[in-house]
């Protein structure tokens, strides 16, 4: 989930070039036929050409799921992806009149290209696709929707994966609980800093290390206190959330105050790793296990693969990290929030496909196929028989070690909970955890930046003014200061006024 408002700024330079470019529009709705899902027609293959932005991918000859598919659906699928600098190489694609068949497309350029006329509105063809509109919720397929009409398809939910984390061997030697609500969470960061939890006589510890506030992509990289802003009933900077049945701004509602109020006393008190808001990637793991903080929130996977679990062991081997259940506040009991309009992907048909039939019937026939039964379980798992055997009907994996790149195949997302229990049987214990936490919901994904305002300078200044707060060089006294900035100076009203068009008629507000 990469984006946190971003806007894409070749996609509006290119704006009156693509509008030039495109072809005419057209109201009539091709008839697609309909071949069995899944079974090849006869005649020549028809061919496919895609897009889409991904990575690890190991090119078209060495593809065996890529010749699986196109062999059971008698299509010759040219599946190209980019690794780097895809929206650029989109739009010089469709400036130039040579639209892909299929693309991946963001928020952003979903929205611009549906104005620009580029894509095809699939919503006339969903009966084509019974596996879609069988296996994608309303939620799902609302990620691909503007204006009410279907013009993507995007990939099923992820599950929620994070929590706080804590060394439960540093509790023990305390003689301490695994904090419930907020002041434990301060008493517990103290004792972890000032009392030598790892017992080596220095004063080299600190009670929380994280990436972060309001990271950009809650899923892959939760931030440091999400859980501490949800304790206050809000959820991190930069989120759109449902309150009383209106759209707001998470940065400016008056809990978010109180957080920053909270977390600034935990910095000032040094309870907290002084680089939290510059550690990239795994860094703040890498701390952890090398015994440097006690508490950290992260996903599971990064905490309980083997090769994690042996590098935090080869330290110290009576590490013991375990999940820390939601904190309570005064905002109620939450794990962080959750995004349920973010995706992994989203994929839109050029319009351009409709004057062809044949190629519109095979790609609805091969977004129905992947979807679910044999051409799902061949994008999650391989083959059959090489990668993995069915097993009283559940897929077990025996060879995942050639399948790193399958998720680029994996347009409609997965059955994710089955799909971790096929792949990672031995952590399901910390997925069951991590799925029931109770979290915030927001719907920042499903919300298109609105035209004419500057999403980075508004992300710029927002970042720059908390950093300000919680390290104590601007006082906190000027927080409704700095929220009128945000309506005044950065057109905040335009975001919300935008959230509420897209939510309003998908029934999120009534």
């Amino acid at each position: 989930m990469k984006k946190m408002l971003a806007a894409t700024v070749s996609t509006a330079l290119l704006g009156s070039i693509l509008l030039a470019g495109c072809a005419a529009k057209t109201d009539k709705t091709p008839e697609a036929s309909a071949s069995a899902p899944g079974t090849a027609a006869s005649g020549s293959p028809v061919k496919i050409n895609l897009f889409i932005s991904g990575s690890n991918y190991p090119g078209m000859a060495d593809d065996f799921i890529l010749s699986k598919l196109n062999k059971d659906l008698n299509m010759d699928l040219q599946f190209n992806v980019g690794a780097t600098d895809y929206d650029q190489q989109l739009n010089v694609k469709i400036a130039g009149g040579s639209a892909p068949d299929i693309f991946s497309v963001s928020k952003v350029q979903l929205a611009n290209y549906v104005k620009q006329g580029i894509l095809l509105d699939l919503t006339p063809y969903m009966d084509k696709m019974p596996n879609i509109k069988a296996k994608l919720k309303d939620v799902d397929l609302n990620k691909g929707k503007v204006d009410g009409k279907q013009y993507a398809i995007a990939k099923r939910a992820y599950l929620p994966m994070s929590s706080y984390w804590i060394r439960q061997d540093w509790l023990d030697k305390l003689g301490l609980q695994a904090p419930k609500n907020l002041d434990e969470l301060k008493a517990v960061a103290k004792a972890f800093t000032e009392k030598d939890p790892d017992g080596n006589g220095k004063k080299d510890t600190y009670g929380i290390t994280g990436i972060g506030i309001g990271t950009p992509d809650a899923v892959n990289t939760p931030s440091t206190f999400d859980p501490v802003f949800s304790a206050f009933g809000v959820a991190s900077p930069g989120q759109f959330m449902i309150k009383d049945n209106k759209v707001v701004y998470s940065t400016v509602q008056p809990e978010t105050k109180q957080a920053l109020t909270y977390i600034k006393d935990l910095i000032s008190e040094g309870l907290v790793d002084p680089e939290f808001m510059t550690n990239k990637g795994l860094k703040h793991q890498e701390k952890a296990f090398k015994g440097q903080a006690g508490i950290l929130y992260i996903n599971w996977g990064e905490m309980t693969k083997e090769d994690y679990i042996a590098q935090y062991k080869s330290v110290n081997p009576a590490a013991n990290w375990v999940q820390m259940d939601a904190l309570s506040g005064p905002g109620g009991k939450y794990q962080g929030y959750f995004d349920i309009s973010a995706t992994g992907g989203r994929f839109a048909v050029s319009k351009e496909v409709a004057k062809d039939p044949a190629k519109l019937n095979k790609i609805l026939d091969y977004f129905n196929y992947i979807a679910d039964g044999p051409g799902y379980l061949t994008t999650m798992y391989g083959i059959e028989g090489t990668h993995y055997k069915m097993e009283n009907g559940i897929p077990v994996v025996t060879d995942s070690s050639k399948t790193g790149f399958a998720f680029n195949h994996q347009l409609t997302g997965r059955d994710e909970k089955n799909y971790l229990k096929a792949k990672f049987t031995k952590q399901l214990p910390f997925i069951d955890f991590a799925e029931k936490q109770p979290r915030i919901e927001t719907y920042t994904e499903m919300i298109p930046n609105p035209e004419g305002v500057s999403v980075s300078d508004k992300n710029r200044f927002e970042s720059e003014e908390i950093t300000k707060f919680i390290f104590g060089k601007n006082s906190l006294d000027n927080f409704d200061a700095f929220t009128k900035a945000l309506e005044t100076n950065y057109q905040l009203p335009k975001y919300v006024e935008q959230g509420t068009l897209v939510l309003k008629p998908l029934g999120y507000i009534k």
